[in-house]
């Protein structure tokens, strides 16, 4: 996992020289703050950022979920979320893996491993088989208008 503030991707090893991050962050420098709500497209199949809202909800009513093909890069463009994080021999999976939405999900710990509070600005890199759950309440914010990249892991390997 990495957090960052979209300003400051560059400084990430490897990222600004490769075509698959230089593809996604320039898209939510250009396009994030402006695109309509749903699916764009980038420059492959599976490769896209996807533009919603939403409310947030408290941690008993949301679910890990991991993927296994695609990295996600989430990006909030207006309000905050926390996304709880935790490892994978931390948790017991649902046996529900669905390839077509490419997602596994997991139930929910008692005690929290980790968290981040995805605020306006800033992006949340998870990688394919890190789980994570999203759309959790922060202080002070009740919604999110956030960016997910989904970048497929195949287009990055050489």
């Amino acid at each position: 996992m990495i957090h960052c503030r979209l300003r400051d991707w560059k400084n990430i090893p490897g990222m600004a020289s490769h075509k698959a991050w230089k593809t996604a962050f320039s898209w939510l420098e250009t396009h994030a703050s402006t695109a309509d709500e749903g699916i764009h497209t980038l420059y492959c199949d599976g490769f896209h950022a996807k533009v919603m809202s939403y409310d947030l909800i408290p941690r008993e009513l949301a679910k890990f979920e991991s993927h296994r093909e695609t990295i996600d890069i989430q990006f909030t463009v207006a309000g905050a979320e926390g996304i709880e994080i935790s490892t994978p021999e931390s948790l017991a999976s649902l046996n529900d893996y669905d390839p077509v939405k490419e997602v596994e999900h997991f139930k929910t710990p008692d005690t929290i491993h980790g968290w981040v509070n995805n605020c306006q600005g800033y992006f949340t890199i998870l990688f394919a088989g890190e789980p994570h759950m999203p759309k959790l309440m922060v202080p002070g914010n009740k919604s999110v208008k956030k960016v997910v990249i989904k970048l497929p892991v195949k287009i990055l390997q050489p």
